[in-house]
């Protein structure tokens, strides 16, 4: 008998023997099994708190194509699976949810997930969008591959790259505006199922409140109680983005937040209020943010006194923010910034690193996207003597 055929055929029979029995899943744990194809000896697994940008990913070891394991989860989070080092494909993503267990078979383009109740029922929303995700992934992988060949010439080949940009923007927004509306009409023809919140990630900020609205209100007040709450808070905070995207600009008041700083206590920006503040949207993840530090220290050492540095960290769990920051040495205030806070939006930030300065009065003096000369040269026009 071919072996993978026996692995399969044995992780299959031991499935449906602990569903006989009445397998008992802890309610703080998701357990994993899967048994993939995949040309790798391990499996990158990516977890996401819904609305958030930030990520944890752990590198899992592959027993003949198999794996076990056990996620401690408080609530429900976004799980991906991708080979190691594929940035281009969309991975096999479902929800991890407490209490349940998660059964994956085949390919990373043709794959199958079953497992207790919900996941059962959230086999239909995968075959849904599996589809499209597949080929969204494949037309990245093919626009990335042919830019590495037109870059080599890229004075030669800037018409063709502005084209080949455009004509792949098109076809990715037509995919996934269709994925979108198959989101949306099965959500709304299965409000009474727990999986149907699985896709609210994919429907448009302005549709959510009236999906949510349609939900049953078993499902709304259930496990997936955290993910629709989380997706809400994404809607409102993009809004507020839009709004603030013609609202921010040098001269008007600048809007004030309250975040945890490192040492857990609240900082209020109003509290800055007569002083020179300079908010430093940044991230550990951003090269440019990282490059930019020892400049950013030593101007801070030159005009010691003369102005203050808030360093809001962004896309980041808190243990990475904590590491950056004493890593780097990093002498100037920081607070943490949850996706959810959404102080960034607030001020319309597009770009990392972005670096506002306020002034006194608490307006914005100047806004600079990007590690720039400008930035310091700027510095030394207000604080030079």
């Amino acid at each position: 008998m071919d072996k993978k055929i026996f692995i399969i055929g044995c992780l299959v029979a031991f499935a449906a023997l602990a569903s006989a029995c009445g397998e008992k899943i802890p309610a703080n744990e998701l357990r994993l099994e899967a048994q993939l194809e995949c040309p790798y000896d391990s499996v990158d697994v990516m977890t996401v708190q819904y609305g958030s940008t930030a990520y944890e990913m752990k590198r899992e070891a592959l027993q003949d194509g198999r794996l076990v394991m056990t996620l401690p989860l408080e609530e429900p989070v976004s799980v991906t699976l991708r080979m190691p080092g594929d940035y281009f494909h969309m991975g096999i993503n479902f929800p991890g949810v407490p209490g349940e267990k998660v059964v994956v078979n085949g390919s990373f383009e043709d794959y199958a997930i079953g497992g207790t109740r919900f996941y059962k029922e959230y086999a239909e929303v995968s075959d849904l969008t599996k589809p499209a995700m597949v080929k969204l992934g494949q037309m990245r992988e093919d626009i990335e591959n042919l830019f590495a060949e037109l870059i080599k010439d890229r004075e030669k080949n800037a018409d063709r790259i502005k084209e080949e940009n455009e004509r792949y923007k098109a076809e990715y927004e037509a995919v996934y505006r269709d994925l979108k509306q198959r989101a949306y009409d099965y959500v709304s023809a299965h409000p009474d199922k727990d999986a149907s919140v699985g896709l609210l990630q994919l429907i448009g900020e302005d549709q959510i409140e009236h999906v949510v609205a349609s939900l049953d209100p078993k499902v709304a007040n259930g496990k997936m109680r955290p993910v629709i709450d989380a997706l809400r808070k994404q809607a409102e905070n993009e809004r507020i983005r839009q709004e603030a995207v013609e609202s921010i600009k040098e001269g008007v008041e600048a809007p004030d937040f309250t975040l945890p700083d490192i040492e857990g206590k609240s900082f209020t920006l109003s509290s800055m209020r007569g002083k020179w503040v300079i908010l430093d949207f940044w991230g550990s993840w951003c090269g440019w943010c990282i490059k930019g530090i020892p400049d950013m220290k030593k101007y801070y050492e030159k005009y010691a006194g003369k102005f203050e540095i808030v360093g809001i960290d962004c896309r980041d769990t808190k243990e990475k923010w904590k590491g950056a920051v004493e890593k780097y040495e990093l002498p100037w205030l920081h607070v943490y910034n949850a996706d959810a806070d959404g102080t960034p939006d607030k001020y319309a930030v597009q770009g990392y690193p972005t670096k506002i300065i306020i002034d006194p009065e608490g307006k914005i003096d100047k806004i600079v996207i990007g590690e720039s000369e400008e930035f310091y040269k700027y510095l030394d026009t207000l604080f030079g003597e």
